[in-house]
């Protein structure tokens, strides 16, 4: 098989990391520090998250947090399941990745930073929570629980962290944690946040390739 010609799109340091955006032929890709974060090819199951929002009651009021943008995926899962009247706040702290879904990346997914119903913060997630409430929050900054991008997300999984993501959470809202391998020692520490713990599957073409981690609030 021939590689795929590798053509270097961005490449800057943020914090303790290297980021680097680049396209293999057809496939664009997120690495920090040399490992992959994101691929264009594998984004089925983000659009599966953010699908989520499609479970909301109030799915044309909706208040959505989706916290870390990437190629924008989640966030169009989210933007093709609620209604005109909902706001969805996009919480992303790489300035860098925000400029490139506006020009070059924003044909990926279908150039969702163009919608009126969303806002950008450039921030961590972590500000963004005091910007709620809100029916829904969306993780999607790391490749689960156990393997956080940068040092001080793994605060966000910690009794901590999702103790302030519930009280982000309006009656009746729900977190949802990306997760791409079993994490089931989280589901504890969203019971001790005193949200309903469940576990959903991410499928693409019917074979789970990630899973959901969620927590309910109750409505009173």
């Amino acid at each position: 098989m021939i590689p795929r010609p590798i053509e270097l799109l961005a490449q800057f340091q943020e914090k303790d990391a290297l980021v680097t955006v680049r396209r293999r032929g057809d496939v664009h890709e997120v690495l920090f520090d040399g490992r992959i974060l994101l691929a264009s090819d594998a984004h089925e199951t983000e659009e599966e998250l953010g699908r989520l929002a499609g479970t909301l009651e109030d799915r044309e009021g909706a208040r959505v947090l989706v916290g870390g943008l990437g190629f924008g995926y989640t966030l169009r899962g989210v933007l093709d399941s609620v209604g005109a009247g909902a706001r969805v706040l996009v919480a992303e702290r790489v300035p860098r990745i925000v400029d490139l879904c506006r020009t070059l990346l924003a044909p990926l997914a279908r150039d969702p930073l163009a919608d009126p119903r969303v806002t950008v913060a450039t921030c961590a997630v972590q500000e963004a929570l005091g910007m709620g409430p809100f029916e829904l929050v969306l993780l999607d900054v790391d490749n689960g629980p156990d393997w956080a991008t940068f040092r001080d997300n793994a605060w966000l999984y910690s009794d901590a962290g999702v103790r302030a993501c519930a009280a982000a959470l309006a009656p009746g809202g729900r977190l949802a944690v990306w997760s791409g391998y079993p994490a089931q020692r989280f589901l504890p520490i969203l019971r001790r946040a005193g949200l309903q713990s469940s576990e959903i599957p991410l499928r693409v073409r019917g074979r789970q390739r990630a899973r959901a981690y969620v927590g309910d609030r109750r409505k009173s």
